[in-house]
């Protein structure tokens, strides 16, 4: 898929990993299309989205198409240095709980990002820029990082602890991106980074937190591939090659696209590309795809990995 031309014999060489890759999956680290394939997340069942009659709920069961590989299988079909530059289909990369030589990726980095313990890996009082969750994040917000944290998970300074499909995006603030200042690069100094052969210098890649509550996320938007791994929390990703673009409303966030277009969707050739972050799952997004993304969790924590290869 894509506008990228490439030489024959550079198309055959993707193809020949895409299809080791598949034929090296089990059938339990390859999910299939249809609801059989649904992952469930621990958003509230008491939440007030049950009361209001949306069709498409964060704590409901949702569908994965996409190939999901363990750490330990990547390593062995791509070798050491990890999924090799401008692969050219979505990856959900997992760490495999029945290996002990392979502990869970960032174990540390999630105990020091926890609800609790976030705000002490900053001086007192440290504020936080938001971006409004439309496609382009075209407006700001500054606030303390620890009014935010109240704001998403509960009632306080006018909070709802949840991001609803009818709420306008320029008034949905979310904390990611703006995570670039000296403080942050502190802070992500104790990241892991993805298994990719571009990801070893961290110099050549740029790395971008994020804190959002259930049904937070950001609209359908496009850029240069990377990947993203779920800290705390369970989040959705939808995604279509660069060819397909889908129809959405930018005034809205990427949960009223899933209420409004999604549900409506007949045809299984239309459906898009998705699946469900775990804690510690990582998704590679190849180059110019769309993706829109929803946290299904009240605490949803996570970092995105942002490649050079395509430049």
């Amino acid at each position: 898929p894509g506008n990228r031309s490439t030489s024959s014999r550079s198309r055959i060489a993707l193809l020949s990993l895409i299809a080791a890759l598949v034929a090296t999956a089990s059938p339990e680290e390859t999910c299939t299309q249809g609801k059989d394939a649904a992952r469930t997340n621990e958003c509230e069942e008491h939440s007030s989205s049950v009361h209001n009659n949306w069709r498409w709920l964060p704590q409901g069961q949702h569908r994965c198409n996409i190939t999901r590989i363990s750490r330990e299988k990547l390593h062995a079909i791509f070798g050491p240095s990890g999924l090799p530059k401008l692969h050219p289909y979505p990856l959900v990369i997992y760490d495999d709980p029945d290996n002990e030589n392979e502990p869970r990726r960032n174990s540390i980095f999630a105990e020091k990002t926890t609800f609790e313990n976030l705000p002490s890996c900053f001086p007192p009082g440290f504020n936080v820029t938001l971006s409004s969750s439309n496609s382009f994040s075209a407006h700001r917000r500054t606030i303390p990082l620890v009014q935010y944290l109240e704001e998403i998970t509960a009632t306080a300074y006018g909070g709802k602890g949840e991001t609803y499909p009818d709420q306008l995006s320029n008034e949905t603030w979310y904390l990611f991106g703006e995570t670039y200042s000296v403080e942050w690069k502190r802070m992500l100094l104790d990241y892991e980074m993805p298994p990719c052969s571009t990801c070893k210098d961290r110099e050549l890649s740029a790395l971008a937190f994020g804190v959002g509550n259930c049904g937070s996320g950001v609209q359908w938007h496009t850029h240069g591939p990377g990947f993203s791994e779920s800290i705390h929390g369970f989040k959705h990703w939808l995604l279509y090659p660069p060819d397909r673009k889908p129809s959405y409303n930018s005034d809205y966030a990427s949960r009223y696209w899933m209420e409004n277009n999604y549900m409506d969707i007949a045809n299984e050739d239309d459906m898009p590309w998705e699946c469900t972050l775990n804690p510690s799952d990582v998704i590679y997004f190849p180059d110019q795809w769309h993706h829109a993304t929803i946290n299904l969790s009240p605490y949803t924590v996570f970092v995105s990995t942002f490649t050079t290869e395509h430049i």
